[in-house]
């Protein structure tokens, strides 16, 4: 299956231990908060609007992605005890996700138990011997490192636990260990929509460099690397990376400053989330230079706001409030005894800009509206 993308309007392998807290953070990155720049800002990118109704290249989407099923079919209600494994419940998206999955799962007659790492790996890999312990029915796993949980998931699946988790691998729909199912977010389309804003606003043939993250989580890395994929092939030219130390607005600061000063003539830069953007920004001004383009990715409340503010020019933004549900229709249709694609995907990616933003409602906004206040 293809699909044409062209003409729409615009809108984690094991680690050393010692690393893994870092690594953690990476998923902060969701909804970070730090300081930044305070000064008045005008709209991100002005200059490369200019340019956005260029002529680009069609391109299609083709991705291993295409072809999986969007969720999995809706479940039969049951009293089942289902739990979350949420890495870092003081993230914004992974707190979105993990409120989805209780609203969806008490929606069915379930409960469910949500139990926060924080960030650390061997509180995550007590928690799940914990949830073993309390012979919970169904587990939903976001794996600070899989490799530290996998004797965890070997002893759930041998006590007839039923699990899902997500962005286990990025390169097979049905090599996924012991897990029930896992929940992809779309991570290559959103990287498609992303180098697709950027090539109308840069332009074809304008130069972007791109930040990713110091510690090489894979799903980052992944999304970078799809990033400059379909970046080159909308026409633009990849100058090179700068990392962001501290998966925040100030490390965005401190690689946008390494770029400027490698590439003082670059178009646009495509950072793995929406800190790293806005803290790209917050560097350029401060250097004079407000007509870059400045592209994150997550969509959640800081993009928001800096999208409004003019402090970011667009971000691609994800929907786990699908992946919550997804957790939760997942594992209960397992425990009904049906089967579930071993891959499913979240709901679609979009591009959050200034033309839309008015009109993009927060997660918080989305789950009243599906579940009431």
């Amino acid at each position: 299956m293809l699909i044409k993308y062209a003409n729409l309007p615009e809108g984690v392998v094991p680690m050393r231990r010692a690393l893994m807290v870092a690594a953690a953070s990476c998923l902060l990155a969701l909804g970070a908060a730090a300081c930044g720049d305070d000064d008045e800002a005008e709209p991100a990118g002005t200059s490369g609007d200019s340019q956005e109704q260029a002529a680009l290249p069609e391109v299609e989407f083709t991705s291993i992605e295409t072809d999986v099923p969007e969720g999995y079919d809706e479940p039969e209600p049951g009293d089942y005890r289902l739990a979350y494994l949420n890495p870092v419940q003081a993230n914004e998206f992974l707190s979105t996700m993990g409120e989805a999955m209780r609203l969806e799962t008490e929606r069915l007659g379930g409960s469910m138990t949500e139990l926060d790492a924080k960030g650390d790996v061997d509180t995550q890999v007590s928690q799940f011997n914990q949830l073993i312990a309390q012979d919970v029915d169904g587990i939903a796993v976001f794996a600070l490192d899989p490799g530290s949980v996998a004797p965890a998931v070997e002893r759930a699946t041998e006590a007839g636990i039923e699990l899902v988790t997500i962005d286990l691998t990025f390169e097979s729909t049905e090599d996924i260990g012991q897990f029930g199912s896992q929940v992809w977010q779309r991570r290559d389309e959103a990287a498609y929509l992303g180098a697709q804003e950027m090539a109308r606003r840069a332009g074809e043939g304008g130069q972007v460099a791109t930040i990713d993250f110091a510690i090489k989580v894979p799903s980052i890395v992944y999304s970078i690397e799809r990033g400059k994929h379909w970046a080159e092939q909308f026409g633009l030219e990849i100058l090179g990376n700068a990392s962001n130390p501290s998966d925040d607005i100030a490390g965005g600061q401190q690689a946008m400053t390494e770029l400027l000063g490698k590439f003082p003539d670059m178009s646009g830069v495509i950072a793995y989330n929406d800190p790293s953007a806005i803290g790209a920004a917050a560097a350029a001004r401060t250097q004079g230079n407000r007509d870059l383009v400045f592209g994150g990715q997550n969509g959640g409340s800081d993009a928001l706001e800096a999208i409004k503010a003019g402090r970011q020019t667009y971000s691609a933004r994800l929907d786990p409030i699908s992946m919550g549900k997804a957790f939760s229709w997942g594992l209960y249709n397992l425990l009904e005894g049906k089967e579930v694609p071993k891959t499913v995907k979240a709901g679609a990616p979009e591009i959050v800009t200034e033309e839309n933003v008015d009109q993009v409602k927060t997660w918080e906004q989305m789950l009243e509206e599906e579940y009431g206040g």
